[in-house]
This record gives C-alpha cells, sequence and structure tokens, in this order.
C-alpha cells in the first residue's frame, strides 16, 4: 500500500526529525530554504508561496515515480493548505495518513512567538477535505 504521510505541527514540535524517521522521502517547504552544500536556513516571507509549490512538486514526483511512502512536514495549521495533498495522493492511489506532532524541542527556524501565537489560533483539528475525494 502506497502511503502519503501529512506530517504536521507548530515550529519545533518535531515535524521534519519524525518525518525523516518514516522515509527517504521526505519534503519540508523549509528545505527550500535550505542550502543543501552549507545547511543554512535562509527564510524569505516573499517566497513562502513559490516554497510551499516547490514543497508540492516534489512531493508528485515522489509519487510519480512510485515511491511506496512518502512524508510531507509543514505547519498545515488549516485543511486548505493540505488539499493539493489530498488531491495528488488521489490520483496516484496513495493513502493519507496525518500525523501531528505536539511537542516542542525548540523551535530551530527562529519563528517569532508572535507567528507561533498565530498559527495556534488558526489551528484547525480535522485536515481532511470538505468534499469527498473517492
Amino acid at each position: 500500500m502506497k502511503t502519503l504521510y501529512i506530517v504536521r505541527g507548530l515550529p519545533g514540535s518535531g515535524k521534519s526529525s519524525l518525518a525523516k524517521k518514516i522515509t527517504k522521502s521526505t519534503y519540508s517547504a523549509d528545505d527550500f530554504f535550505t542550502n543543501k552544500a552549507t545547511g543554512e536556513y535562509n527564510f524569505n516571507v516573499k517566497l513562502l508561496g513559490k516554497a510551499h509549490e516547490w514543497c508540492w512538486g516534489k512531493v508528485r514526483d515522489a509519487m510519480f515515480i512510485g515511491a511506496n511512502a512518502v512524508a510531507v512536514a509543514n505547519t498545515f495549521t488549516q485543511a486548505w493548505e493540505a488539499e493539493k495533498y489530498y488531491q495528488i495522493a488521489e490520483e496516484y492511489g496513495y493513502s493519507v495518513f496525518v500525523i501531528e506532532c505536539q511537542n516542542d524541542f525548540g523551535n530551530v527556524h527562529d519563528v517569532p512567538q508572535e507567528s507561533i501565537d498565530a498559527m495556534k489560533e488558526r489551528w484547525e483539528k480535522d485536515l481532511t477535505p470538505v468534499a469527498n475525494l473517492s
């Protein structure tokens, strides 16, 4: 069974670390801002939309080549943010498994506390798409 793991949580909750334990085919918008050669993280809010599109494309590519397990680790505070992932999973025949990380290991990307508080305020418990995809 092919599975897409949607790993969600606030910054510092362990999303990326957990996703990497699940499968090698792990992607996040943060990867877009990370220099592969140096490991340096350079966030630019103006490129956030592009980073999410890039991440979605990487997940799509992994599904296209038939990876058994694919993980995407982003905050996913609201259901609409995951909807495109549910759609691509259906298209490629993947079951979706949502994992919510609730830990606090410290925020390695220096996300301001007011941004984290805003994420908490808009948090939706259920990521299931409103429309039935099957």
